[in-house]
């Protein structure tokens, strides 16, 4: 018994693979030391850096707004209220408010080109810091959670040998008035802050990080400088858990991985080079025999399998077993041809049919279940910030009394004939029917950049039928259209922007009193 085990190819691979892995441990061990500690703090540096570097491109942004907020919040922060648990809809509504009291005080007026901010109110001055506090805040902490770090913050010094202002602070600390605590002074020990006093008194970003063991744990932090238009402002503060760098120390680990694994390519190659006289040549005739019979389908190639393998060992009985296969896989493709031409034809009708179920049988063009597909894969790319798309939603005017008067053929036709003025204006755009007597348009591409053109037109169309005296009143299409551009702040979604452009052809009907004249 144990003599036929030890004979067995397993064995044998088993016993040879043994000795890899145990050699391959060895090395990994030894490689995988050699490479953590620079894979350490390098990979560290560079996320965290890339995080700091965003933010600050964040605050360049706003340039002078950022200056004038900065400068207003250390000298006033002691009497500014701004709730400690404002949300992103506070922080729109922090500044509609601003824009509404300075529209108010200097109507017609442009802030920061007619009107300086040190010639606004004071009651305005404030609103305008406490919209930007709330927004840079706002913005931290949505960098914070998007990048899955502890803690990311601006500070500020206060003119005292090593004090800061902590000015933006994501973790909100409130004071004793239920307020948010604005500018909290920082005593920041150089010895234990190197690399942030270092940020500033350069004005360069260090290579390097500073360890704290405190309420987050154990972190590391990096700094970069926040200079605006040559002027030192800040340190910008990003944190990271230790936890996070030992992802560094794994993917060094998998680089020795991919070291080792050229080596036991090496190793099994000088092992298959021992054993392919007695074993690997016959899995070699065994695989040219199995490749014609792919080629060729020859079923006679089972019966070569079963005379040149006739012994008892693994190889032999996996030839044995290839040849069984070959001869039920014959039958089984004879069969599988039968079911695969059922199969095709089945899917055919079933195209044919889903086909029809989103066309329009009147117009031709697709109905509102096709429109409802289109709304529904539109809103699978408005996570991506450059996507733009306008709808356009046109209701024919009066279509009842065309049926009534001049009867449903009338109005049908009446109905093709919006249709084809829709589809020719819009023409690079689908175009939808999704009710007895409204269109549906998706702008995107050219007729998006182009649809104010497109919805003139549109309109001298109607115009024009109205003038043509020789046709008949059923003829003369009247239709209202109303157009809503995607807007990220206010839609959410594609049937937002199809309920505004539905209210604009609303208003847009009103205002044609009535539609078309019969």
């Amino acid at each position: 018994m144990t003599r036929k085990r030890t004979d067995s190819l397993l064995f044998r691979f088993a016993l040879m693979f043994a000795l890899f892995v145990l050699l391959a441990i060895s090395m990994s061990g030894v490689l995988t030391f050699a490479q953590q500690t620079a894979s350490y703090k390098t990979e560290r540096e560079k996320s965290i850096q890339q995080i700091a570097d965003y933010l600050e491109k964040l605050i360049l942004q706003d340039g002078d707004d950022f200056l004038l907020y900065k400068n207003y919040m250390v000298a006033n922060y002691e009497n500014l209220k701004i709730p400690h648990d404002f949300t992103q809809e506070d922080v729109f509504a922090a500044r509609d408010k601003f824009y509404v009291m300075f529209s108010r005080a200097f109507p017609g007026k442009a802030f920061g080109v007619d009107v300086a901010f040190d010639e606004l109110p004071e009651e305005i001055k404030e609103a305008f810091v406490i919209f930007k506090h709330e927004f840079y805040t706002n913005e931290f902490e949505k960098a914070r959670q998007a990048f899955k770090i502890p803690y990311t913050y601006v500070c500020v010094p206060t003119g005292e040998s090593y004090h800061m202002w902590w000015l933006i602070d994501v973790e909100r600390e409130v004071r004793s008035d239920g307020y948010l605590n604005l500018c909290i002074d920082v005593f920041e020990v150089p010895e234990k802050h190197k690399c942030m006093w270092e940020a500033w008194e350069s004005g360069k970003k260090p290579k390097g990080y500073d360890y704290y063991d405190n309420e987050y744990g154990k972190t590391y932090a990096y700094y970069t400088p926040l200079c605006i238009s040559g002027e030192k402002v800040g340190v910008i503060g990003v944190e990271c858990e230790v936890s996070d760098v030992n992802r560094a120390i794994l993917r060094n680990s998998l680089h020795q991985t991919a070291i080792i694994c050229a080596v036991l390519v090496l190793l099994a190659l000088l092992f298959l080079a021992l054993e392919y006289k007695k074993y690997i040549s016959r899995l070699c005739r065994i695989k040219t025999l199995v490749s014609n019979y792919s080629e060729t389908k020859d079923i006679k190639i089972a019966c070569e399998l079963e005379k040149d393998f006739s012994g008892k060992d693994e190889i032999s009985v996996l030839a044995l077993q290839v040849s069984s296969m070959i001869l039920e896989l014959d039958n089984y493709m004879k069969s599988f041809v039968e079911t695969s031409r059922e199969l095709i034809d089945a899917k055919k009708k079933a195209k044919a049919i889903s086909d029809l179920s989103e066309k329009d049988a009147l117009t031709g063009i697709r109905n509102k279940t096709a429109y409802n597909a289109e709304l529904s894969a539109i809103d699978e790319c408005l996570s991506s910030e450059t996507f733009e798309f306008a709808l356009a939603v046109i209701n024919f005017n009066s279509l009842k009394i065309i049926n009534d008067k001049h009867g449903m053929d009338k109005g049908n036709l009446a109905i093709k004939e919006l249709c084809y003025i829709v589809c020719h204006v819009f023409e690079h755009s689908p175009v939808f029917k999704i009710g007895g007597d409204e269109f549906a348009v998706v702008l995107t591409g050219s007729d998006f950049k182009n649809r104010e053109m497109l919805y003139t037109i549109f309109n001298r169309k109607i115009e024009t039928l109205e003038e043509e005296k020789e046709l008949e009143a059923w003829q003369k299409v009247s239709a209202a259209i109303g157009i809503a551009v995607y807007n990220r702040d206010i839609d959410d979604s594609a049937k937002s922007v199809h309920e505004r452009a539905k209210k604009e052809m609303f208003e847009k009907k009103q205002q044609m009193k009535g539609g078309i004249r019969l």
